[in-house]
């Protein structure tokens, strides 16, 4: 017996959990019935539809408008480096200095040579003075001969010996430094990019002239054009920026079918090379709803507004597109000329009572 009243206790609280769930759910779509006496006040919104852009976006990075590698002139070992990573240098001053004993030798050669070729044409001059003039002799002409190359020599040793001294070429900011006091370095652009030898020894950029870069299917290069509107979104900084395509490069890559367009970016002291972002841009025109996304609300996974119909809010399931400007495109589920609702309050219900407010 007692196992049988156990059994009917069970069913007996089941069947007053149902009880209850029904009462709720009939409760919640019918607003609650003291709701319906009294109207909820609610701003709407008329459905359009109208031709607007058709919007395409696709990633790019931020890259540099004015930078340079900084590499080797000559072959040695790295005797000091100057600057690091992220420094602001300005144009002239001394990046890396490389051993330059052999050089300085050289150099001080040449302009002791050059120095005895002086002396030794003096002596000619100082020699002949007093005699009257003629045709250059022999001698003066090998003078003249010895000290002009004597001259050369020199020039081309101290040229040389400069390029011990690598200097910034511009004013801007030192970024991927990849050399240190003790490397050996061959001059040279490196053999990444083709060339027989070589490496970068840092790069520095201007970051004052930054642009930003992205890749575009080929189908779009009728749109896209140096001068045609684009807004470029860095989601790092949380900032959209408004611009225009400034270089086009016509070249389509034949593996990717895309080719490289460029926009000029604002002075951001945030902005940093290598940001990803995106490019939006005008590609077409399309007829379609647009609604503010403030009557979007959400219902599990689903989109849905709620609609004015004789004095009621009715939730409709809508099936919705991309979301520019505040407006959210409606591919389907509402109609031109239906009202929704702006706003709609959390505890707002399917058949609640509403009345718009002027």
């Amino acid at each position: 017996m007692h196992f049988s009243f156990s059994i009917y206790r069970r069913a007996a609280n089941t069947a007053l959990a149902t009880a209850g769930l029904f009462l709720w759910f009939g409760l919640a779509s019918c607003g609650v019935a003291g709701a319906a006496a009294t109207p909820v006040p609610v701003k709407t919104f008329t459905v359009e539809q109208r031709t607007v852009p058709e919007w395409s976006e696709y990633h790019g990075v931020v890259a540099s408008r004015n930078s340079v590698n900084v590499i080797a002139l000559v072959m040695g070992r790295i005797k000091a480096v100057h600057v690091k990573a992220g420094q602001w240098v300005r144009k002239g001053e001394l990046l890396v200095e490389m051993e330059s004993a052999e050089l300085q030798a050289k150099l001080d050669l040449a302009n002791a040579r050059l120095t005895t070729a002086e002396a030794n044409l003096a002596a000619l001059d100082t020699a002949e003075v007093n005699q009257p003039p003629a045709a250059p002799s022999p001698l003066r002409k090998s003078a003249q001969a010895a000290l002009l190359e004597a001259k050369t020599l020199a020039e081309e040793a101290r040229t040389v010996f400069e390029y011990t001294k690598l200097k910034s070429p511009m004013n801007g900011v030192v970024i991927d430094k990849q050399v240190n006091p003790g490397d050996f370095t061959i001059p040279g652009l490196p053999a990444e990019l083709g060339y027989p030898a070589g490496r970068i020894l840092m790069m520095v950029y201007d970051p004052t002239a930054l642009w930003f870069e992205a890749r575009i299917p080929e189908r779009f290069s009728k749109p896209v054009t140096v001068g045609a509107k684009a807004v470029v979104t860095i989601p790092a900084e949380a900032v959209s920026l408004e611009g225009r395509f400034s270089e086009v490069l016509n070249e389509v890559d034949a593996a990717s079918r895309t080719f490289t367009a460029r926009i000029d970016l604002p002075v951001r002291p945030a902005l940093k090379l290598g940001m990803l972002g995106t490019v939006r841009f005008a590609s077409g025109q399309i007829r379609q709803m647009e609604v503010p996304e403030n009557s979007v609300v959400e219902r599990g996974q689903l989109d849905a507004v709620f609609v004015l119909a004789d004095g009621h809010a009715r939730l409709r399931l809508v099936r919705s597109g991309k979301h520019v400007a505040g407006k959210v495109a409606i591919l389907s589920g509402l109609a031109a000329g239906e009202k929704i609702i702006l706003n709609p309050p959390d505890d707002l219900r399917d058949g609640t009572a509403v009345s718009p407010a002027p």
